[in-house]
């Protein structure tokens, strides 16, 4: 009973990471746009405030979630803390494995997103362009904190105690609820972020590397963001 008690302790710890970072960002977000706490101002629209806010705030958070992991285990830690873009040994699965699923889902969110965005009647014009640094930075850093989040502290954390399958559906499913709220939303958005979130992950564990994962994940926060900016320069 006693080595039963410590192995769920021992799983328990980075799955206790990062569910409590997510739900921080959650609860966080809901609170500035409630207006309880102080947007910091770097635009005139709203909500381009309201995001930045949030980025940062998300951002503190993975820098703490990597502080705990590492001193949870640092072995793992350095296994995985880097960019890896093939498979380990000789297999190069994710030479063919990574374009593939960044091309698939990439053109999926385009499609998703762009029925938002003709029905709020965005546009492309000189608006577009003044967000789109912040476009490209938002992309980032939420691919960033996200992936450290529901992708390494998962991966890292459960590698050796768990066989690879369980930790990409437990990486996928508190990816996928994350994203109840999020976009897309719903139980398509619940499914369909489920999905990329187990194929990170196992990215993560076959590169031990957050190379395609971070940027098959940049591409589509590039493309909701994006979305987001255009619809704001039609609003002008």
């Amino acid at each position: 009973m006693g080595k039963i008690i410590s192995r769920l302790k021992c799983i328990g710890v980075p799955i206790l990471i990062s569910m409590s970072g997510l739900l921080s960002i959650a609860l966080l977000a809901h609170f500035l746009q409630k207006g309880l706490f102080s947007l910091w101002m770097i635009s005139s629209y709203p909500m381009v405030n309201l995001t930045f806010t949030i980025q940062i705030l998300a951002l503190l958070i993975s820098f703490i979630a990597l502080g705990l992991m590492y001193l949870y285990n640092k072995k793992s830690f350095k296994t995985f803390f880097r960019l890896g873009l093939s498979s380990s040994g000789k297999n190069n699965s994710w030479n063919i494995y990574g374009p593939t699923v960044a091309a698939a889902f990439t053109i999926g969110t385009i499609m998703l997103m762009s029925v938002g965005v003709i029905s709020q009647k965005g546009s492309v014009n000189h608006s577009f362009f003044a967000l789109l640094p912040l476009v490209l930075l938002f992309s980032l850093t939420n691919a960033w904190s996200e992936e450290i989040l529901s992708r390494f502290v998962i991966v890292a954390g459960l590698d050796g105690k768990l066989n690879p399958v369980t930790i990409c559906w437990i990486s996928g499913i508190i990816f996928g609820v994350a994203h109840l709220q999020g976009t897309p939303s719903g139980l398509f958005g619940v499914i369909a972020s489920g999905t990329l979130g187990w194929l990170l992950a196992k990215s993560v564990i076959e590169t031990k590397g957050l190379g395609w994962a971070l940027l098959i994940h940049f591409l589509q926060d590039l493309v909701i963001f994006g979305a987001g900016a255009m619809i704001i320069a039609g609003q002008e």
